[in-house]
C-alpha cells in the first residue's frame, strides 16, 4: 500500500507540473502573464495544491511516515480537486454546452484523472482518522477562493472585473451558487471522513 501511494501521489505531482509549465509556454514562447492567467481558475489552484499535497506525501512515505501536517495537506488537496470534478460533471457540463472541452486536452486530467487519483490514493492508501473539527477545514480552500471569485466578478470596478467564466453570477445568483459551493464542499468533507 506504501509502495502504491508513492506511485500514485508521484503521478499526480509530475503530471501536474508538466501542465501547469505547459501554460507558460504558447507557440514556442514562454509567456508569463498568459501562464499566470491560468491560476485564476479553481481548476489550476485545486490541482496545482494537490499537486504539492501529493509531492509532501510521497516525499513523506519515503521517509518512513508522513506527519500529520502532511496528512492534513493530502486531504485539503483532495477535498479541492474533488469539488472541482463535481462542479465540472454537476454545474458545469450541463449549464455550458457538454464535456466535450471540458474532457479534452490537459482538461482530462484536470478535471477528471488527477481528481479520481487523489480520491483513490487517500481513501484507500492514506486515509486517518481525524476529528470533525477537522474535517471541516476541508471548507477553507473554497470559502478563499469563493471570497475571491465574489470580488473579482461581481463587487470589484469594472475595470478590473473578471469574466463570470463559471457561471456563478448568472442573473445575479451568486448567492444561490455560493451556498451551493458550500454546502457541496461539506458533503465532500463529510465523505471522505466517513468513508
Amino acid at each position: 500500500m506504501k509502495t502504491a501511494s508513492i506511485v500514485i501521489n508521484a503521478v499526480i505531482a509530475a503530471a501536474t507540473l508538466v501542465i501547469l509549465v505547459r501554460f507558460f509556454r504558447k507557440d514556442g514562447e514562454w509567456q508569463l502573464r498568459g501562464g499566470l492567467k491560468a491560476f485564476r481558475y479553481f481548476t489550476v489552484l485545486s490541482n496545482a495544491f494537490c499537486a504539492v499535497a501529493a509531492l509532501m506525501m510521497a516525499v513523506g512515505q519515503l521517509g518512513g511516515a508522513p506527519s500529520r501536517l502532511v496528512l492534513l495537506m493530502k486531504y485539503l488537496g483532495t477535498v479541492s480537486v474533488t469539488v472541482t470534478l463535481l462542479t465540472v460533471f454537476l454545474f458545469l457540463g450541463p449549464t455550458q454546452g457538454g464535456y466535450g472541452e471540458l474532457l479534452r486536452g490537459e482538461n482530462l486530467y484536470m478535471h477528471l484523472i488527477g481528481p479520481v487519483l487523489a480520491i483513490v490514493s487517500y481513501r484507500f492508501l492514506e486515509r486517518q482518522d481525524m476529528t470533525f473539527a477537522t474535517a471541516l477545514t476541508g471548507l477553507v480552500p473554497v470559502l478563499l477562493y469563493g471570497a475571491l471569485y465574489l470580488y473579482r466578478v461581481v463587487l470589484s470596478p469594472g475595470d478590473s472585473r473578471w469574466e463570470d467564466f463559471y457561471g456563478f453570477n448568472k442573473s445575479g445568483r451568486w448567492p444561490i451558487s455560493c451556498a451551493m459551493m458550500i454546502a457541496g464542499t461539506f458533503v465532500v468533507c463529510l465523505l471522505l471522513w466517513i468513508g
